[in-house]
């Protein structure tokens, strides 16, 4: 397992999850088989409030969905954290 650089993703506020899911974090529920725990920010160890739409850092525009917390889901869009790459579930 290796981990990546990946910040949020811009202007995804009003985005709803493909039809039958009830969030994002219950579409990455779903698609991963497992509960998110925590924060999947790797220095953060809050509660997975929401479904993030993050991007690898410079590598364009190809969203991802990861379990993370209100704080780490409102930092500025040109913050880059870390993360599992295997713990980011594409947008298709």
């Amino acid at each position: 397992m290796s981990f990546i650089d990946v910040k949020n993703k811009n202007g995804t506020a009003d985005k709803n999850p493909p039809a039958g899911y009830k969030s994002w974090l219950d579409f990455w529920e779903s698609k991963k088989g497992k509960k998110a725990t925590t924060c999947e920010v790797l220095t953060c160890s809050g509660e997975p409030d929401v479904g993030g739409h993050v991007i690898k850092s410079g590598e364009g525009s190809k969203e991802y969905i990861l379990p993370i917390c209100y704080s780490c889901n409102n930092k500025p869009d040109d913050s880059v954290f870390k993360a599992w790459e295997n713990d980011l579930e594409p947008v298709k």
